[in-house]
């Protein structure tokens, strides 16, 4: 499973195979349809899945429980880095909490550090975010210091309000070949 949750290697070798090691793949690869994908199309299809991102999602400020990773911690039985003082956040419900968000299309993409409202009170920030092509829906992730309630969201984008929804599912899976667009 790679970052982008699609099937994926890295693989290791000399820097001088590079360029012999690319054109075999390429090569071989040219029956199946291989092709090539840059930086903008990886982060909309890990934002289709909800994966989280180091340096934006995942940060030093957070803990993996509010990330929404609990699925992947376990403290019953361990001692690990950080412990004593996630359990101590999540204990005194000052935790935020990540969700992902579905925005409607307003052409331009949120990105790091807009803030989320819940009428004029803002409750959250995003923390990445791009176009969804599969799905064909803007997508953010965003941590909310508070649940958001019953009324509306909207994410601030270059001084505009956009109206966004918190999604309960993934809108992609390519493991059960779910999607839902916009």
């Amino acid at each position: 499973m790679s970052y982008i949750g699609e099937a994926g290697w890295e693989l290791h070798h000399e820097a001088s195979d590079q360029q012999a090691l690319f054109d075999d793949l390429w090569q071989a690869g040219r029956q199946y349809g291989v092709g090539l994908y840059g930086a903008f199309a990886m982060n909309s299809m890990r934002l289709e899945k909800g994966y989280r991102g180091w340096g934006s999602d995942f940060t030093s400020e957070r803990t993996p429980l509010e990330a929404g990773c609990d699925l992947f911690v376990r403290t019953q039985g361990r001692e690990f880095t950080g412990r004593e003082a996630m359990l101590e956040r999540q204990a005194s419900g000052q935790q935020w909490s990540m969700s992902l968000l579905q925005l409607d299309d307003t052409g331009e993409d949120p990105y790091y550090f807009h803030t989320v409202f819940q009428g004029e009170h803002p409750i959250g920030i995003v923390t990445s975010g791009g176009y969804g092509h599969r799905v064909g829906m803007p997508l953010a992730l965003a941590y909310f210091s508070e649940p958001p309630g019953t009324g509306a969201l909207e994410v601030e984008i270059l001084g505009k309000r956009v109206r966004a929804s918190v999604l309960d599912t993934v809108p992609y899976d390519p493991f059960n070949k779910r999607m839902r667009s916009g």
